[in-house]
C-alpha cells in the first residue's frame, strides 16, 4: 500500500513507520510530497525516523546534502540544513522539551526552538543536536557529540556537552 494511501486510511503516524521502511529514492518522493523542502542532488539513505509531525513541512533541506541511515527527526519545530550538509548516520535532531506528566512542569515549560545546520557543516556517527543549536558554517561535530549550545564557523567541536577541540582553516 502505498504512502498516501496508508496516510488517508489508516492515519499519519502508519503512514510514517511505512517511510522507515522505504528505499531511498521512495523517501525523497514522500518526504517532499508531503511537505519537505529539499534541494537538488540530495541523497537521503533509508531507515529515517520523524516524529512529532503531522506532515514534513518543518524539514527544509539545501542542496548537495548527504543524510546517512537511522537518523531521527523531532519535527516539532523546524530543521534547517544549510548547502552541502553532510548528516552521518545515528544522529538525533531535537526541537522540544516536554516533560508534561512531570511535577517539574512549572520549572521547565513546554518549550520548542528551530535547529540550523549552516553550509558546508559535518556531523559525525551517533551525535545528538538539542532545540535551539545553530551549527556556523564549514564546522565539524566529531562522532557522538551532543551539542547543546551553538557552534561558532569554522571549528570542530566534540564530547558530551559538545566543547571546541579546535579552529578549521579553510
Amino acid at each position: 500500500m502505498c504512502f498516501w494511501l496508508r496516510k488517508t486510511l489508516i492515519g499519519f503516524d502508519v503512514a510514517n513507520q511505512f517511510l522507515q521502511r522505504a528505499d531511498k529514492y521512495s523517501v525523497l518522493l514522500i518526504l517532499i510530497k508531503n511537505g519537505a523542502t529539499i534541494g537538488r542532488d540530495c541523497d537521503i539513505e533509508t531507515g529515517q525516523v520523524f516524529h512529532n509531525c503531522k506532515d514534513y513541512s518543518n524539514l527544509i533541506i539545501g542542496n548537495n546534502c548527504h543524510i546517512g541511515k537511522n537518523c531521527f527527526f523531532d519535527l516539532r519545530d523546524k530543521i534547517n540544513l544549510g548547502d552541502n550538509v553532510v548528516v552521518s548516520m545515528k544522529n538525533t535532531f531535537v526541537t522540544h522539551i516536554d516533560i508534561s506528566k512531570s511535577r517539574l512542569t512549572h520549572i521547565y515549560p513546554n518549550v520548542s526552538k528551530p535547529i540550523i545546520i549552516n553550509d558546508n557543516a559535518y556531523i559525525g556517527v551517533s551525535s545528538t543536536v538539542l532545540m535551539g543549536v545553530e551549527v556556523g558554517k564549514n564546522s565539524f561535530i566529531a562522532a557522538g557529540a551532543v551539542v547543546v549550545n551553538n557552534v561558532v564557523a569554522n571549528t570542530m567541536v566534540g564530547g558530551i556537552p559538545a566543547k571546541k577541540i579546535k579552529d578549521i582553516i579553510s
